[in-house]
């Protein structure tokens, strides 16, 4: 039960360490062009690094000795992919919802500047713009 705890607690951190990781690739190299691939890379990483460690704490590896063809690293691999997708998916939707409210100004399809986002000013300028707003 220990070795299942510890591993949903590497999952959530590496969730987390790893979605940041991608903004950042995301943001110097492709400028900020969304990269799906990356995405698919992330989760087998994050289920690889969570069987890994629940495959070592559990000791499952005495239990399948007995099968002589089949790696049982495998058998946690895929059980681990079905933890991580869910919650990886609910991490991009927080992630993608968090982006939208903190953006600084809305753009049009031709690249221009629509209009400033107020919460960004109020948030940037908290004393100043509040007291001066006008309407």
């Amino acid at each position: 039960m220990a070795a299942l705890a510890l591993s949903l607690l590497l999952c959530v951190v590496s969730i987390a360490a790893l979605l940041w990781v991608k903004g950042q690739v995301e943001r110097l190299l492709f400028r900020w062009r969304s990269v799906p691939l990356l995405h698919a890379v992330n989760v087998v990483i994050i289920a690889a690094i969570v069987a890994d460690m629940y495959y070592r704490l559990s000791g499952i590896d005495v239990y399948l000795r007995d099968l002589a063809d089949i790696n049982g690293f495998w058998y946690v691999f895929a059980g681990a992919m079905q933890l991580v997708f869910p919650l990886y998916l609910f991490s991009c939707w927080l992630v993608a919802r968090r982006r939208e409210r903190e953006k600084k100004y809305t753009r049009s399809k031709d690249k221009k500047v629509l209009y400033i986002n107020e919460r960004y000013l109020a948030r940037r300028h908290r004393s100043d713009y509040r007291r001066s707003k006008t309407s």
